[in-house]
């Protein structure tokens, strides 16, 4: 057991309780507070507006949590043998600033998504979407102006198939 898959153990731990919370926010917030029904439907029908969601938030529940008890099992068997060979007494080496910055990327993504979101629901679909794809094509580092073509050829194509042949309004 080296001291990386030790690292490696505690990340997956790690990402696994983010989703648990994740799924607990979208359990018992998202679908009861922002998912309205109507009262007939609470007193006639069997199948509301909030069913779906629930029963795919269940699977999703059920998905975390068997997760969480693999990575758990698996972060202690990596700590306890990691333990046992020394490796986690070593200082570790100083990250450049590169390092700690490229470490915080997709946290920065998951934040430009969450604007993105926002965004499409106060200004509309088209200005968030001009803004977003540099902005992450940036930051994933993608070079080559094609790639941005191809997402924005694509962003356009998903507006004109919701509004000339779905008929809907992209908000």
């Amino acid at each position: 057991m080296t001291k990386a898959q030790y690292r490696k153990a505690r990340e997956e731990l790690l990402v696994m309780l983010v989703c648990t919370a994740l799924v607990a926010l979208l359990m018992l917030y998202v679908i009861p507070v922002l998912i309205r029904v109507p009262a007939a439907a609470l007193k006639d029908d069997s199948f509301t507006p909030r069913t779906f969601p629930y029963f795919l938030g269940t699977i999703m529940a059920i998905c975390v949590l068997i997760g969480d008890v693999k990575t758990g099992v698996e972060f202690v068997r990596a700590r306890r043998e990691a333990l046992a060979c020394g490796c986690l007494k070593e200082a570790e080496p100083k990250k450049t600033l590169h390092d700690r910055i490229t470490g915080f990327i997709p946290w920065i993504v998951y934040a430009l998504v969450v604007l993105y979101g926002v965004g499409i629901t106060r200004i509309g679909f088209v200005i968030p979407t001009v803004l977003m794809i540099p902005v992450v094509l940036l930051l994933l580092r993608c070079r080559k102006w094609r790639y941005y073509l191809y997402v924005y050829l694509f962003a356009g194509g998903i507006w004109v198939v919701f509004r000339y042949v779905l008929h809907v309004q992209l908000p």
